[in-house]
């Protein structure tokens, strides 16, 4: 993973670091093949933003799949406690089942 996260809290993401050793491989290479200063910093911009564009794009990815796993059921026609999403079925949550869940699928969207 390129991307060193410091977390503040379990749900909440505080700043992302790119990796110092590619940061650091792409200074040495500039200075071995003598390449300018003003490449030299281009190239370090072009990695740290796309890196950070592939790392939303990753986190956009995974949200998705949450969403489609916790959101996307709807009430059974044949048993009105039950729910049903594609072929699978699950019993509905009430009170405080739901709360718990609600926040165990709060972690794991942190992560």
């Amino acid at each position: 993973m390129p991307y060193h996260v410091a977390r503040t809290s379990a749900s909440s993401l505080s700043c992302l670091r790119p990796s110092f050793r590619v940061l650091f491989l792409i200074v040495t290479g500039s200075v071995a093949l003598h390449i300018s200063t003003l490449t030299t910093f281009i190239m370090l911009v072009g990695y740290v933003a796309f890196e950070r564009f592939d790392w939303w794009l990753a986190r956009r990815e995974r949200e998705k799949k949450f969403d489609e796993i916790i959101f996307n059921w709807e009430p059974s026609k044949e048993e009105p406690e039950s729910e049903e999403q594609g072929g699978i079925s699950r019993i509905r949550l009430t009170g405080q089942n739901q709360i718990i869940t609600a926040r165990i699928a709060d972690l794991l969207r942190g992560m």
